[in-house]
């Protein structure tokens, strides 16, 4: 059983899945404000995806589940891999500008 909130979970894939669908929308139709919504949406999937990381963790605490819980099983190595790749991935996108033209 996991012990990271619902909403934690959900939140980062649901934002995720949004903005991915508005830089789609942005790079497919040249939609500028899909772009722009995209980019409102990266920090609070990154902050939701931290959180998620620090939550996994070990810790002394007192609430501490002592590596109970189902996220502690998770491969450290995948979890490292899922935030380097997001962070790559936001990096070579280019910046929007308002002067760009779109095709």
């Amino acid at each position: 059983m996991t012990r990271l909130p619902l909403w934690l979970v959900l939140g980062h894939e649901a934002l995720t899945v949004t903005g991915l669908a508005a830089w789609t929308a942005h790079v497919v139709g040249g939609v500028r404000s899909s772009a722009r919504a995209a980019c409102a949406v990266v920090p609070i999937v990154a902050a939701f995806g931290f959180m998620t990381l620090l939550r996994r963790l070990p810790s002394s605490g007192r609430h501490s589940q002592g590596g109970a819980t189902a996220e502690r099983h998770f491969p450290l190595a995948a979890v490292v891999a899922h935030g380097a790749t997001a962070g790559v991935y936001e990096r070579a996108q280019p910046p929007v500008s308002e002067g760009a033209s779109v095709r």
